[in-house]
């Protein structure tokens, strides 16, 4: 892993919590709930960031992976099917910070807060994370 990882992300997705909670699709709505639940991503370390609009129906789901403490973006189709996948390392994110935090960053919450005040400081919105 390394640096590129993050970059591609926020490229091609924007910064960690800037899109939305929910979006228009296909004539209804999804959530960051319902995308989270169809994809049964139901651990308790799984905590949603954000969904992002894409073209062609197709929409990219981004959540914090605590177990594996990694960043994952799944770009999905109309039916909810994974097309692409992207992880990146939070320490990317967090940098020094990260390996400061000793056993904190087996804490979950504790990650994303860090995350989240993190990208506040560096002038993007912090959105909450869903746990359900």
């Amino acid at each position: 892993m390394s640096i590129e990882d993050k970059e591609l992300i926020e490229s091609r997705f924007g910064p960690l919590w800037s899109g939305k909670a929910e979006i228009a699709f296909r004539g209804g709505v999804r959530t960051l709930r319902d995308v989270k639940r169809a994809l049964d991503l139901a651990g308790e370390d799984v905590m949603t960031i954000d969904l992002r609009e894409l073209p062609g129906e197709k929409f990219a789901f981004r959540y914090y992976d605590g177990d594996d403490r990694r960043i994952v973006v799944l770009v999905c189709d109309a039916e909810g099917g994974i097309l692409e996948e992207f992880r990146a390392h939070i320490a990317e994110w967090l940098g020094e910070l990260y390996y400061e935090t000793g056993a904190l960053a087996y804490d979950a919450d504790a990650m994303l807060h860090l995350l989240r005040k993190k990208s506040e400081e560096g002038g993007t919105p912090g959105g909450e994370a869903d746990r359900c």
